[in-house]
């Protein structure tokens, strides 16, 4: 799946290079025939995705391709979003949704509202969750309150934080025609896999100290030998001003 993400990335690399070399060629129908149009802009633009909510500017570079650089986050806790009992025990479960970064986006037109994506995403994301006993529990004869037991956390985090990124887009992300315009991009980023941590407080913390180190390490192991592991798909909005650049 790496090498996959990579060879991808080089070909939308190659299909811009390409589109450069024929738009440098390109001869514009104007009253001076010999000049060439420019299809240079930049553009400001808000995005909300699967990777959370942000922003970027975009550089029109050629009639073809233009450069994305920009910066979505999310950090959302739903709190007892849902619960599950265990040997008669309940616990509530509150997950966070944490994700994001820095972003270079290379997008290849291949038609005037379809565009090919390829580059690299700093990934801030860490999903985690944690469970908190719903209501006391009694061991034996002593009763212990839920704060008493504690809190057990599972996270999930990227294995690399540098991900190459891959996508196909609808729309555009700088206009052509006008100054605003909106996207539709699906996509995913490749981290390599994911990596699982326990930890755990009071008397959870016992599960995340050493004597359970060897099945999060197993788990950690088999998740390296699924191909898709490191996967994180991205369903994108986007909508966009374009603020300097002549309209074609």
């Amino acid at each position: 799946m790496r090498k996959f993400a990579i060879i991808l990335f080089v070909t939308v690399i190659a299909f811009s290079v390409s589109a450069q070399i024929q738009d440098s060629s390109y001869i514009s129908e104007t009253v001076n025939p010999l000049k060439k149009r420019s299809y240079f802009g930049v553009a400001l633009g808000a995005s909300a995705s699967t990777n959370g909510f942000g922003g970027n500017v975009t550089a029109a570079l050629s009639k073809r391709f233009a450069l994305r650089l920009g910066y979505e986050a999310v950090n959302m806790t739903f709190k007892d979003a849902f619960s599950v009992t265990q040997d008669n025990y309940t616990f509530n479960v509150s997950p966070t949704w944490k994700a994001g970064g820095l972003s270079a986006i290379l997008d290849f037109y291949v038609f005037k509202g379809l565009y090919l994506s390829g580059g690299v995403v700093f990934s801030d994301m860490n999903l985690s969750a944690k469970m908190l006993s719903e209501k006391p529990v009694t061991i034996g004869s002593i009763e212990f309150t839920p704060d008493d037991l504690g809190e057990l956390r599972v996270a999930v985090k990227p294995e690399n934080k540098v991900a190459p990124y891959a996508a196909l887009g609808f729309g555009r992300n700088i206009s052509r025609d006008h100054r605003l315009t909106m996207s539709f991009e699906l996509g995913a980023y490749y981290t390599g896999s994911y990596v699982v941590d326990l930890s755990g407080t009071q008397l959870f913390e016992a599960n995340g100290q050493p004597a359970n180190q060897g099945s999060i390490d197993n788990l950690n192991k088999t998740l390296k030998e699924i191909s898709w592991s490191g996967l994180y798909p991205i369903v994108k909005l986007g909508i966009s001003y374009k603020f300097y650049g002549k309209n074609k």
